[in-house]
């Protein structure tokens, strides 16, 4: 074999796909039982319905992934309908993610040094006045970026957020059936994929590296693309999926903790009916729901979408940031109980009414999942710096991507994931 990618995930498949088309002989390595890393698509109970555990929207008109999606053949459906936030029983529409956001951006424009977020907020919004803005802003970073204010930069927040597109889609089918082109276009190719195969250690001199797996298979190739999650990179030695470099990476794994890295749960509901489009919902809320997309509120669950455009009978909860960390290890039964208690409380509904409507119920924790241990990646102070040390390759012979390592405003994205891998594999193809 000519080169070993260690991760079957959008970055990993991508850079595959590509070098195996460029005549490489290729062997990708994953840990889980399944592709698609940090995407994970699932089947409704009802039949070619499919719903996101893992990554879910496409973020604005970007290059790779629509590029990627045409050539597919997959459709894309764009999102419509409106958002709430939900307060006291009240629903009150937002045009916003969070309030004041023009004044913000006003004053985020004005720096001259970057600072963090929590800073930022403390230095320009102090007064008793603006507690309610800086509570909404800080939602939105931990919600949205699944950061912590107090590392997230507020320079990197700023090129995001002017970046951010109104359009915002999902693929037909869900992100899966991207996952399987990239797949059968690597298997076609000649490329080969071997699930269940946690990489343990990484043995390697210029022009040959050694894989071993947990089972002690082991693989020689010439080359090596690793791809995995940040909290791979940092995470304990006695983790299922810590990988252990000889010779040690030491300068990478210390610029790995300098990025910023966040926690995600993920709850799926479906019920047996759109409970949230009868009459006496509507009449409570006083609003359309049939028309919602999105409602934010306080509760331990506080973010939930719809499937618009699609009607389903189905919430998708979203927890994110510290707030998820602190819940990281409870059981699933229990989260399951807060994602329903929330919902009530949202809807002033009763919880024992609405758990007998509840058809099924899935929790994706992926901070607790063994091969991501968080979500996805945000921009701290030091991570410009720390990103180039990680992604430099060494010695023509270890090569790395993933969404953390791409430079861009799409970081933390399946974007930046195929972007990455695009291009790590042309700079393999024209060594």
């Amino acid at each position: 074999m000519d080169i070993a990618i260690v991760g079957a995930g959008a970055a990993g498949l991508m850079a595959a796909k590509m070098l195996a088309e460029a005549g490489f002989k290729v062997i990708v390595l994953e840990g889980r039982d399944r592709i698609g890393g940090r995407i994970h698509t699932i089947s409704l109970t009802e039949k070619e319905r499919y719903l996101e555990g893992g990554a879910e929207f496409i973020h604005g008109n970007l290059d790779v992934t629509l590029n990627l999606l045409e050539e597919a053949g997959i459709a894309k459906h764009e999102l419509n309908g409106e958002m709430y936030q939900v307060k006291n029983g009240q629903w009150n529409q937002e045009d916003a993610f969070f309030a004041n956001a023009e004044i913000v951006i006003q004053h985020l424009k004005a720096l001259k040094e970057d600072i963090s977020i929590a800073e930022f907020a403390n230095q320009y919004f102090s007064g008793d006045q603006y507690q309610s803005l800086r509570e909404s802003l800080a939602s939105y970073i931990e919600g949205y970026y699944s950061g912590k204010t107090g590392r997230i930069s507020a320079k990197a927040f700023l090129k995001e957020w002017l970046s951010e597109d109104d359009q915002q889609y999902r693929p037909v089918g869900g992100y899966g059936k991207l996952m399987d082109y990239l797949k059968e276009s690597c298997l076609k190719a000649g490329a080969i994929i071997w699930l269940s195969t946690a990489v343990k250690e990484i043995r390697w001199k210029k022009g040959s590296v050694e894989i071993v797996d947990e089972r002690q298979n082991k693989f020689t190739v010439s080359k090596a693309l690793i791809t995995v999650p940040l909290g791979v990179w940092i995470a304990e030695k006695t983790r299922r999926s810590c990988i252990r470099y000889f010779p040690a990476l030491a300068e990478k794994e210390e610029a790995a903790k300098k990025m910023g890295f966040g926690s995600v749960i993920k709850v799926l509901l479906e019920f047996e009916e759109i409970f949230w489009e009868e009459d006496s919902i509507k009449k409570t809320a006083n609003v359309e729901t049939s028309q919602v997309q999105m409602f934010f509120s306080k509760q331990v669950i506080p973010t939930w979408w719809t499937q618009l455009p699609e009607r389903l009978p189905v919430l998708t909860g979203w927890l994110s940031g510290p707030q998820a960390e602190k819940l990281k290890d409870e059981k699933d039964d229990i989260l399951l109980d807060h994602a329903l208690q929330s919902l009530a409380t949202i809807f002033n509904i009763d919880k024992v009414v609405l758990k007998k409507q509840l058809r099924s119920g899935r929790v994706f924790n992926w901070t607790r999942d063994p091969f991501t241990l968080g979500s996805y990646s945000y921009s701290t102070l030091e991570t410009s710096e720390a990103r180039k040390i990680l992604m430099e390759p060494v010695q023509n012979t270890l090569f790395f991507a993933g969404e953390a390592l791409y430079d861009g405003p799409e970081m933390g994205t399946v974007e930046a994931a195929l972007t990455s891998g695009q291009r790590v594999a042309e700079e393999i193809i024209v060594a």
